[in-house]
């Protein structure tokens, strides 16, 4: 299990960055333009991502109450990109280091508005990430709404260096 987690981890970080490699060639215009989205914009949509892996690596960390980065960020987009890569590389440490005892823990956090919830460490791993997945598929639609017509792949299939 700890390997395939591990896997999964390199790879959210490998789809992250090639998100943000191409979110970083593009306006602040086009990063902050209503696309009528969940998340409004690009911008926004990215900044989620960030936010919920970062809420999640807080809740492993066992932080009560955890914070929301973004709520306070007052940052570049450059030092937006620096900290969320070394979020999306933060969760992949803690995959690195937890032994199997740990992976199969439950812990009990906070679910911002909604209560108490408990979920075993391998569950709150891959909801991170699939999360994050989920998000980067909005941003592909969102970024061909806005013209952009090459967009690398993110599929875990390319980044294992398969072929279709």
């Amino acid at each position: 299990m700890k390997d395939l987690l591990l896997r999964y981890a390199r790879y959210n970080i490998w789809a992250n960055q090639r998100m943000l490699t191409l979110l970083n060639g593009l306006s602040e215009e086009q990063l902050d333009k209503d696309l009528g989205s969940s998340f409004s914009s690009l911008r926004k949509t990215i900044y989620h991502i960030w936010d919920a892996e970062s809420i999640w690596f807080q809740r492993l960390q066992l932080a009560s109450p955890v914070l929301v980065p973004t709520r306070t960020f007052t940052g570049d987009w450059e030092e937006f990109t620096h900290l969320f890569t070394r979020q999306s590389e933060q969760l992949k440490d803690f995959v690195a280091t937890a032994s199997d005892a740990k992976l199969a823990h439950t812990i009990e956090y906070n679910r911002l508005a909604k209560g108490i919830g408990k979920s075993a460490v391998v569950d709150a791993l891959l909801t991170a990430f699939n999360h994050s997945t989920f998000h980067r598929g909005q941003l592909v639609t969102m970024l061909r709404q806005s013209g952009v017509s090459k967009i690398p792949p993110t599929d875990y299939i390319k980044y294992t260096g398969l072929k279709k």
